[in-house]
């Protein structure tokens, strides 16, 4: 069973030198800069030792003979950690009966929307916490001091590579220490189950508290933003945040997003260990209630959606109707098929985006102005890192790299209260494209002069700050407004199709 949802899901990759995710392009980058660190002085390497640096620690090492091909390597191992992981949760869980049933249900979850986000790390994360709570539960059956070492130990490797994996666990298991009975059951349980995973949940609270506290001086550059999605954006992406689809072509997820509820309620009274019918109310209630995004951690919330997910496929039956058997059997089989296609559909616009390499010099203090950041794919935006294969193949600048927490791989030297980074860069463009863009957001300008003169203002002031310091300047699908805006000094050295190059007046181009 593992064998197979892995082959479903890991063929697409022999098809490019790298998948098209969305925030890969910019971990290669950012582990191109590790490993180079005399040609980007601006930047420090945070170290090894501390959560989320599982992607990094593997490209430093594997990467050496080749970062696109090491980033594809640990895709295969995140999907094959999926592959692992549901069917074994399952079958712990669920019972050898109840499995076959229950991968024609979770097998979105193993090409989810956090691997086609790119967020690698909390995928296998994730995948190993599925583990992590099958020995837990062996400790519930049967406590042994050697089981309890090696909860903390996987607990720790489940810390390393992603926190908020170890939190759900961590509050998983004590729902279930507060639901015993008496106080001794309470704390024997708390002593056999919850002990063990102290310092991971220790670690993951230090992780939080660091990533959400500001650098010094950086809060004139990073968002401490906190947004919610309206209700109907919650109910939706309770099946966008597991389906793993590219394209609307790969949407065929929904089937059984749709059909799980419809099947689960008739056995929503069974019990299951850390996922009892109140363990999944606290998810819901938890999904709903946390932001969308909080400082610069986004997803914050859908991230419990594959939790919830597996606890809902736990109360499924046994046997299902065969022509339900055979409608979700070829979604999945049609879903993998779409997603090879995807691949190279979506591959296809990163050669459009980095068809302009030969013009940019090598070290060119490159700004990337992404007026669209996707062309083909529909749920994720896949172009908004691929700046970074100019980084890694010409090392260019790399402005839009995420460099202002303490959590990052890396971070800014310094934060000269002028400068302009990510994320002030990141979405200027996006936003400030033409004046009917700038009336939308300041809506107190409703004559269409006024939208105008602000938007005149406010791309004078980038430009100010932005022209001395980028040699060349790369624009992605820049609408007829915004090209004038470009300084003069900048002359055109490159276009085809979304893309322009453009090099400044001083500044020799690629070749000459």
């Amino acid at each position: 069973m593992a064998l197979l949802l892995f082959a479903l899901a890991a063929w697409p990759l022999l098809l490019v030198d790298l998948p098209p995710f969305q925030d890969l392009p910019h971990h290669v980058a950012t582990s191109h800069i590790v490993a180079h660190p005399d040609l980007y002085p601006e930047y420090v390497f945070n170290g090894f030792l501390k959560s989320n640096s599982l992607l990094t620690l593997w490209l430093y090492v594997v990467g050496s003979r080749g970062l696109f091909g090491a980033a594809r390597g640990f895709t295969a191992v995140v999907l094959a950690m999926n592959a692992l992981a549901l069917p074994l949760f399952m079958l712990h869980f669920a019972g050898r009966r109840s499995l076959l049933v229950t991968m024609l249900f979770v097998w979105p979850l193993v090409h989810g929307f956090f691997v086609s986000m790119g967020m690698l790390n909390f995928v296998f994360a994730f995948a190993l916490s599925l583990i992590l709570l099958t020995v837990i539960d062996r400790q519930r059956e049967r406590p042994t001091l050697m089981r309890g070492f090696g909860i903390a130990a996987i607990s720790g490797v489940v810390w390393y590579a992603h926190p908020f994996p170890v939190a759900v666990v961590v509050g998983l298991v004590a729902l279930h220490v507060a639901t015993r009975s008496t106080w001794q059951a309470r704390i024997r349980a708390s002593l056999e189950l919850l002990s063990p995973l102290a310092l991971a949940g220790l670690l993951s609270l230090v992780t939080a508290q660091h990533h959400l506290v500001e650098v010094e001086r950086s809060s004139a550059v990073a968002s401490a933003a906190i947004s919610y999605l309206n209700p109907l954006q919650i109910v939706s992406h309770l099946w966008l945040d597991a389906s793993g689809a590219l394209t609307w072509w790969g949407s065929m997820t929904i089937v059984p997003a749709l059909m799980l509820p419809y099947f689960v309620w008739k056995h929503h009274r069974v019990s299951r260990p850390f996922f009892s019918v109140p363990a999944l109310a606290v998810l819901a209630a938890a999904y709903v209630a946390l932001p969308l995004a909080l400082s610069n951690w986004s997803y914050l919330h859908c991230r419990l959606v594959p939790f919830l997910w597996v606890g809902l496929a736990l109360r499924l039956p046994s046997t299902l109707p065969r022509p339900v058997v055979v409608v979700l059997a070829a979604c999945a089989l049609s879903f993998s098929t779409v997603m090879g296609i995807d691949y190279v559909r979506l591959d296809r616009d990163r050669a459009e985006f980095t068809a302009g390499m030969d013009a940019v010099p090598a070290r060119a203090t490159l700004l990337p102005l992404l007026f669209e950041k996707s062309k083909t794919s529909d749920f994720t935006a896949s172009l908004t890192h691929a700046w970074g294969y100019y980084t890694v193949a010409k090392n260019t600048s790399a402005p839009l790299v995420y460099a202002m927490k303490r959590s990052y791989p890396i971070i800014y030297q310094d934060f000269p209260p002028d400068a302009i980074i990510q994320p002030a860069l990141d979405r200027f463009a996006e936003l400030y494209a033409t004046p009917a863009q700038v009336c939308k957001i300041l809506r107190q300008f409703p004559v269409e002069s006024a939208c105008t003169a602000v938007w005149r203002e406010l791309w004078n002031s980038f430009w100010q700050q932005a022209e001395p310091r980028f040699s060349h300047l790369l624009t992605w699908a820049i609408p007829p407004e915004a090209r004038p805006m470009i300084p003069g000094r900048y002359h055109r050295i490159f276009a085809a199709g979304d893309l322009e190059i453009y090099a400044r007046g001083d500044e020799p181009s690629a070749g000459h």
